[in-house]
């Protein structure tokens, strides 16, 4: 069963993480990647096979912004949004450095600062199971592609063939506060069309959503 509530421990253990680790320790989260040799990358990047080159593209919540310095090089244009102040600094930095270009705000997922139907896709990895209200962002990203556009979500959920592996890598993401979302049913709520689902990493507790907006 996917997760819509989250206990008291787990809402101060997402505090502490989004407040301390996430925010204020952007060089700290960058080095996911370092730490897990390669492996984090190898998750997040999965969602560049879902991109179309050179179309209008928007991050939500790029964190570090290796993904995004990455989607800098593939998209006609590019903006990303994140909360965090540490983050936005760093990713602008990043962005800079490698002679790219991206439009990067601080912005909440639930009030984005763009007019409907911007961009042709939306990207947000391991983000949407953070977000308290994952409808109420869902119908955000909605709003803001363009018809005929695409949302890709990069997250974690239960494997669907209920394997013990995948299981016990998803709890353990819940326990620490994310939320185990049915994304492709939020999709389709909102009105997208689902048209890629891939389960992949340990266990297949990671997936890969792709929901098309009715042109």
């Amino acid at each position: 069963m996917e997760s819509t509530h989250r206990s008291p421990v787990q809402d101060r253990r997402l505090r502490f993480w989004n407040d301390i680790v996430y925010n204020l320790m952007a060089p700290v989260y960058n080095s996911l990647d370092w730490l897990t040799f390669g492996a984090w990358w190898r998750l997040v990047r999965r969602a560049l096979d879902y991109v179309p080159a050179g179309v209008n593209v928007l991050e939500v919540a790029f964190g570090p912004g290796k993904l995004h310095e990455a989607l800098a090089r593939r998209a006609g244009s590019l903006a990303g949004i994140d909360l965090a102040k540490g983050m936005c600094r760093y990713t602008h930095r990043r962005i800079e450095r490698a002679g790219l270009r991206s439009l990067i705000a601080r912005a909440s997922v639930y009030e984005m600062p763009y007019p409907d139907g911007e961009f042709d896709t939306v990207v947000s990895t391991f983000a949407f199971s953070g977000f308290p209200d994952g409808p109420a962002a869902m119908a955000e990203m909605i709003r803001v592609v363009r018809p005929g556009g695409r949302i890709v979500i990069v997250d974690i959920g239960l494997p669907r063939d209920g394997n013990r592996a995948g299981t016990f890598w998803a709890r353990l993401w819940e326990r620490f506060g994310d939320f185990l979302y049915d994304v492709p049913a939020i999709m389709e709520s909102g009105g997208l069309t689902v048209t890629t689902f891939e389960e992949y990493g340990p266990g297949n507790h990671i997936r890969a959503v792709v929901g098309e907006k009715p042109g």
